[in-house]
């Protein structure tokens, strides 16, 4: 992970910290890991890059079946494409949502979740490399949640950003 990314991460839950300390809400932090595709393609041009994404989270108890969940997420590139001799590397990926979730049963849950994200990427062939200046991007996105025990689910989502799809997996782990 970026060293700039990891400082945004640590200034991001530290004033996530600091909002949550004086609310007084019933709540609990919740932190995920998970594994996201990001796909676009435009004509002729299909890019599909892959990354593992982090994120942080303090769930706010709104009534017996919603639930209102700030979010911070960042992550880093482990696959990347080739798009006419050109590889295409994902950076990093940054985003701040609120998710609203919704109790099912006793172990499901659906949740919708718009997202301000950030993509970084790099392009490169023979021998030059170019870094994308992306600007923040407004998301929108659903998902589904699985509870496992009553501190971990997994959870599948699908979200995009300004034509790019996001489709992600992972757990999260409650405390």
């Amino acid at each position: 992970m970026h060293q700039q990314g990891f400082e945004m991460f640590k200034k991001a839950i530290l004033s996530a910290a600091l909002l949550t300390v004086s609310m007084s809400a019933s709540a609990n932090w919740e932190f995920g890991i998970g594994y996201t595709n990001v796909s676009d393609d435009d004509g002729d041009i299909d890019i599909s890059l892959g990354g593992i994404v982090a994120s942080a989270g303090y769930q706010y108890q709104v009534n017996d079946g919603f639930q209102l969940v700030p979010e911070v997420r960042i992550g880093t590139g482990v696959s990347d494409d080739t798009v006419f001799g050109v590889d295409v590397e994902l950076d990093s990926f940054y985003a701040v949502s609120l998710r609203g979730e919704y109790t099912l049963a006793d172990n499901m849950y659906v949740y919708i979740v718009p997202s301000y994200g950030k993509l970084e990427l790099t392009a490169s062939a023979n021998g030059f490399s170019e870094s994308s200046d992306s600007d923040w991007e407004f998301g929108l996105g659903g998902g589904f949640g699985f509870m496992v025990t009553e501190t971990t689910s997994v959870e599948v989502s699908y979200e995009t950003f300004d034509d790019a799809d996001v489709l992600s997996i992972g757990a999260k782990f409650a405390f």
